[in-house]
């Protein structure tokens, strides 16, 4: 891979050293340097301006300039290389000596050096005076530059009548390929491609292989394209690509990228490309600004009416009938919902929202058929999930489960393997929505207090469920109260994972010792004070089931009591 120069300076309002030796002033006076024929010369200034020119430019850089100087002062062999070199390396484009009337010099020192590093050096004859050549150059820049500017209105019009028409990235890259005769992709900024399209004329193109080796971090300077010259087949020539950033205030939203389709390139479709790639990258930039304003004013609609269903917050029948024909939601359909959490989908650093906003659109984006409606509700993603309707419950919670095994699948990629994704049970309408996220949430807290697998449904947690009523109860907070408070108490807090543990394993002293790490002794001595602080043996099953309603009961009314107070609807203002 390589990046380029220009070939010539048709892009840049300037034109070539060759070109310039088919004017009738200067043909024949080609001296030496035959290599640097395709430099730019946008200028002519003399020798002696050439000092004034660097200090007001700031720069000694003389880049785009042909300079223009008496033929004696490359006389001498040492001063001639002297100052062909000292040209070079100041970027001049190439060296005018003038013949002055009566004095012929010779150039023979001064050709070697300029062949040697590429400078075109020409003898000028006797009329081709500074005031002359200078106004030929300043007339064919002009005038260069003139086209070029007159060449750009007409892509940017041309270009401009695909954005107002609103047809999309794809559109616009077939409309750059049509004008530039050749490939163009439009890639995203994370390297995703987003358009391919060619000229029909052309062999079909697989822009695959060029994507392979296309570095991801490569862009041309203030908006200009950057040329590559790329080898995605080994074996074949190498392919000129112009690649273009397409920024739209300030941020970067990708790359367009044009594909030369001969080598080497044809100098006058480089120029053009040149031109086409600039406008072409601001109007695909705000295109892709357009859509993305649109998927943004979509995506938050869709938000605000998934937050009213999972709340049941509508005015009345008639709104919801309006928002849901809006967003395609049958009102008589069955729906799951399921929530998403993970510790990246946090608000914790600068990226998080990036993360929340690439989750959301997988999720929506993962299966097309069936309705799925997603958004973000603080630090979780909904995702609210058609069923297929059907006499038997049970088949709906299943489908529901593969649904949400799948889910997490695809969100594992864009949020690590921390991610827990609960479901409810399936339920009918928005009222059916509403019941569903509510159980979603609750297992979703059940879940981070228990240790559950990191997808289950409000199933799974059938323990949890059958006690739902009880717990909310004041006896049962009551009991559980009195339960658990002697043992916390007593034990400075390390004694109830050590009774659960002893549970969670049926009463195996040795499994519940290696579980938490002990010797079989130090859990012996602790079940004995676990059992003096609650005044009952906890190695008996009667003690051990009052043991475990009460944690139950209280995790139950924990979570419950949290998500009620979450889910409460805002106090009204005074």
């Amino acid at each position: 891979m390589a990046q380029t120069d220009h070939a010539d300076g048709a892009g840049d309002g300037g034109i070539t050293v060759e070109a310039l030796l088919a004017e009738p002033l200067l043909r024949g006076g080609l001296v030496a340097g035959e290599k640097g024929l395709h430099r730019t010369v946008s200028w002519c200034l003399p020798l002696s301006e050439t000092r004034r020119y660097a200090e007001d430019a700031g720069s000694p850089d003389l880049g785009g300039i042909a300079i223009h100087l008496p033929a004696p002062m490359l006389a001498a062999a040492d001063d001639a290389s002297a100052l062909i070199g000292e040209l070079w390396r100041r970027g001049a484009a190439a060296v005018l000596a003038w013949q002055q009337p009566g004095i012929r010099c010779d150039l023979e020192a001064a050709a070697r050096t300029a062949d040697r590093l590429g400078l075109p050096l020409l003898s000028l004859r006797e009329e081709a005076d500074y005031r002359a050549v200078s106004r030929l150059v300043g007339q064919k820049a002009l005038a260069q530059a003139s086209h070029v500017l007159e060449y750009g209105a007409r892509v940017h019009r041309t270009l401009g009548d695909v954005l107002s028409q609103g047809a999309g990235v794809p559109a616009m890259a077939r409309a750059i390929a049509t004008m530039a005769r050749c490939p163009v992709l439009i890639l995203d900024d994370d390297g995703e491609r987003l358009a391919c399209e060619q000229p029909h004329c052309d062999e079909p193109f697989d822009p695959d292989p060029l994507l392979v080796v296309l570095p991801p971090d490569v862009t041309g300077e203030d908006g200009r394209p950057a040329e590559l010259d790329l080898r995605p087949d080994p074996d074949a020539d190498p392919v000129r690509v112009l690649v273009t950033p397409i920024v739209f205030g300030g941020d970067p939203y990708g790359r367009l990228v044009l594909v030369e389709r001969s080598w080497p390139p044809d100098a006058h479709d480089l120029a053009q490309h040149r031109v086409i790639a600039e406008h072409g990258a601001t109007l695909t930039g705000s295109e892709m600004l357009r859509q993305h304003s649109v998927r943004v004013a979509e995506e938050r609609a869709r938000g605000d009416f998934v937050e009213a269903l999972v709340h049941g917050r509508f005015a009345d029948p008639y709104e919801l009938g309006a928002r849901a024909r809006h967003h395609g939601f049958d009102v008589g359909g069955h729906y799951a919902v399921h929530v998403v959490a993970a510790s990246d989908l946090l608000p914790v650093g600068r990226d998080y929202m990036r993360r929340k906003v690439a989750a959301i659109r997988i999720a929506q984006a993962m299966e097309p058929d069936g309705i799925t409606l997603t958004a973000a509700i603080g630090s979780n993603i909904v995702v609210i999930r058609q069923v297929a309707a059907s006499g038997e419950p049970l088949e709906g919670r299943q489908e529901a489960g593969r649904f949400a095994q799948r889910l997490r699948r695809r969100l594992v990629p864009a949020l690590g393997e921390d991610v827990r994704v609960t479901h409810g049970r399936p339920g009918q309408g928005a009222a059916g929505v509403a019941t569903s996220y509510y159980e979603a949430r609750l297992a979703m807290g059940l879940a981070w207090q228990t240790g559950a697998e990191n997808v289950c449904g409000y199933d799974d947690l059938r323990v949890f469920a059958a006690l739902k009523e009880v717990a909310g109860s004041a006896e049962a907070r009551a009991f559980a109260a009195e339960t658990l408070t002697p043992l916390r108490q007593a034990g400075g807090g390390d004694l109830e994972p050590i009774v659960l543990a002893y549970i969670k394993a049926a009463g195996n002293l040795n499994a519940a010792a290696r579980s938490l790490n002990l010797h079989r002794n130090t859990m012996l001595y602790k079940l004995d004070r676990a059992s003096r602080a609650l005044r009952m043996d906890i190695r008996a099953a009667e003690t051990q089931f009052m043991f475990w309603l009460a944690h139950h009961i209280e995790t139950l009314s924990s979570v419950t009591q949290s998500l009620a107070d979450e889910l409460a609807p805002p106090a009204p203002r005074r």
